[in-house]
């Protein structure tokens, strides 16, 4: 996604692009690209890191299932690794993104399969993944009722226009997806 830099350093194009797509100034990027090649010397973190960086965060639950699916999303590419543009990118929508950003992140986590839309087996694999991390038993019905109310013209699938449009205008089910009661 991002080009190569030389070792240590941000490449113009880089700087330039997470300037003009992240609220971070140009000292902060290459503060963050400081700490990045730190902890990912070789520029690229792995899911194997990624997950474990998750463990951690969540050592009373399995956050193995939870954290893949969120790996996934942020590798935009699909190479396997998130480069230093990803991580930026994916910081920054996750916390200083608008609500329609985020929701835009938060479907592409749930369509596990990249097709542009969401099935109940989607929606099972990855709120139970949530219920996991977190170490509480998976309540089925939430997924079944999530579905439910998201899968407006009942056609077996959420698109990315029906997941936004209702999440936007019902906060309950935001509560849902964020595992909050």
């Amino acid at each position: 996604m991002g080009q190569k830099p030389s070792k240590g350093s941000i490449s113009r194009e880089d700087l330039t692009y997470l300037m003009a797509h992240t609220n971070h100034s140009k000292k902060e990027i290459k503060e963050w690209h400081k700490g990045f090649l730190e902890d990912c010397p070789d520029g690229e973190l792995t899911k194997t890191q990624f997950v474990e960086m998750y463990v951690k965060i969540f050592p009373g639950g399995n956050a193995e299932k939870f954290s893949e699916n969120v790996f996934r999303t942020f590798d935009t590419d699909r190479s396997g690794t998130i480069d230093f543009r990803e991580f930026m990118l994916a910081l920054h929508v996750t916390s200083n993104g608008t609500p329609e950003e985020k929701l835009t992140w938060a479907f592409r986590m749930y369509d596990v399969d990249g097709n542009g839309s969401i099935d109940i087996h989607e929606m099972k694999r990855t709120i139970y993944a949530v219920y996991e991390m977190v170490g509480t038993p998976a309540d089925t019905s939430k997924a079944d009722e999530l579905f439910k109310k998201l899968d407006i013209n009942s056609d077996g699938e959420i698109s990315q226009e029906e997941f936004i449009n209702i999440i936007k205008k019902d906060h309950e089910l935001l509560n849902v997806l964020q595992k909050k009661s």
